[in-house]
């Protein structure tokens, strides 16, 4: 129960983050990729990095925060920028995670004994990536799909599909870069102690 808690408030923190900055380079625009301030989907959509990262590492034990960052983070941080029916969207998001990690695990290419709760050993960058890329495209089917069909005014096409899944996809591997950027640079420093070195 220690360690539950321990990760909820972890994921809930950093998710919460990843939202904020997400949403002031949303607001910002500084491309101007959605001049008309319609919803499309955001062409780098950093919360799924979060969603990624946090499942592959600490294993489902991460999805009850996720989901509260999930449905508080538009809440709080945009919530006229965000269709009714959000909150079932943010469930098939989770789940296409869940199954992209299952789909890793099953079919072995990533070490480690197989179990529900225990996180798959991401070290090799490669299996991060692939998780990265399966759940892009089942969470741009997913979640437009349950919106849709809460939401009869949301019309899902294959241009929004599309854009769902590439906004995944660079929006993940983003946070991934910025991350490891930030981490190589403090153990590059000796601020923090590699684990290879302990």
């Amino acid at each position: 129960m220690k360690h539950f808690i321990k990760v909820s408030i972890t994921v809930y923190v950093f998710s919460m983050f990843v939202w904020s900055i997400w949403s002031y380079l949303q607001v910002v625009d500084l491309f101007n990729l959605n001049p008309e301030r319609e919803w499309l989907g955001s062409i780098c959509y950093l919360p799924h990095g979060s969603r990624v990262l946090m499942v592959c590492f600490f294993g489902y034990y991460a999805i009850p925060a996720l989901y509260l960052a999930e449905i508080t983070g538009p809440a709080l941080i945009d919530p006229l920028g965000y269709v009714d029916g959000w909150n079932y969207g943010a469930v098939g998001s989770l789940i296409a995670v869940a199954i992209a990690v299952e789909l890793v695990k099953w079919s072995r290419i990533a070490p480690g004994k197989f179990s529900l709760f225990k996180p798959v050993s991401f070290k090799n960058y490669k299996y991060l990536f692939l998780v990265i890329v399966i759940s892009a495209l089942l969470n741009g089917v997913l979640a437009n799909l349950l919106v849709s069909l809460v939401n009869s005014s949301v019309i899902v096409d294959v241009s929004t599909v599309f854009r769902f899944t590439i906004g995944d996809i660079i929006g993940a591997c983003t946070l991934v870069a910025a991350l490891w950027i930030i981490f190589t640079t403090l153990v590059d420093t000796r601020l923090i102690v590699s684990p290879e070195e302990e």
